[in-house]
């Protein structure tokens, strides 16, 4: 069993990017990957539009995907949108950078309110470096007052494994590590428990994540499990067995 929590459906207008359901469940089916977390390009600022395509996707594909909504907290909809999405079926919410709301600001806070009375995990998602560099220590006081939220963080935040160290709520993928020694690094502070496999399709490509992990000397057979599935089944609740 594996499952992949970092994976873009849509339009991504900042590389002219257009990526199907279709093109995903093709490349896992490939790559041996059972399950996918999916969410649209957080280039693309129309979240509604986007996260319809998402619905769609999981409607069509329910034991293929799971649907994580792209959230801007900045409209002012934001709430009802989030008991909606939960209705619907979605798993967690996405936020992003790009939507210039700091992880201080009371728009952001409120959003995490509403994911905790949702149960919803909470994606904190960049692979743009103009925004990786974020201040820490907002978001980081953000984790305290929410311990009951669990996060997933992008590896490609700086210093994601110290912060995912220093917060029991916090996993992290494995998006940003190209090899299996640089994985490896991680298990000390963070554990093998708190880490997800996630590629950022379609930038990044399943089957490279799935080799990187196996041939990982420094991982045992129960480790490469936790990274490929057990921690996902855990986070998500699907009782896989």
């Amino acid at each position: 069993m594996k499952i992949d929590v970092h994976n873009h459906i849509g339009y991504d207008p900042a590389n002219d990017e257009t990526r199907s359901e279709e093109d995903l469940v093709n490349e896992m089916k490939s790559a041996g990957v059972d399950i996918c977390v999916i969410f649209p390009f957080p280039s693309n600022p129309d979240v509604i539009e986007q996260n319809e395509i998402i619905k769609r996707a999981h409607k069509a594909n329910p034991d293929k995907f799971i649907a994580f909504a792209l959230v801007n907290p900045k409209l002012s909809e934001t709430p009802e949108l989030l008991y909606e999405y939960k209705r619907q079926g979605f798993k967690g919410i996405v936020t992003d950078p790009r939507f210039g709301v700091d992880h201080g600001e009371k728009q952001f806070h409120e959003t995490m309110e509403c994911a905790y009375m949702l149960d919803m995990p909470v994606w904190l998602h960049s692979d743009d470096k103009e925004t990786i560099m974020v201040p820490i220590a907002p978001m980081e006081a953000m984790m305290n007052k929410y311990p009951q939220i669990r996060f997933i963080m992008s590896s490609v935040y700086y210093d994601a494994s110290g912060i995912a160290s220093r917060h029991r709520n916090v996993y992290i993928d494995t998006a940003v590590f190209e090899l299996g020694q640089d994985l490896a690094k991680a298990l000390q502070p963070v554990g093998a428990h708190r880490i997800l496999m996630g590629s950022h399709t379609p930038y990044g490509m399943l089957r490279r994540e799935v080799d990187m992990i196996n041939i990982s000397g420094e991982l045992s057979e129960y480790q490469k499990s936790l990274i490929f599935w057990r921690n996902a089944n855990k986070l998500f609740d699907l009782g896989l067995v």
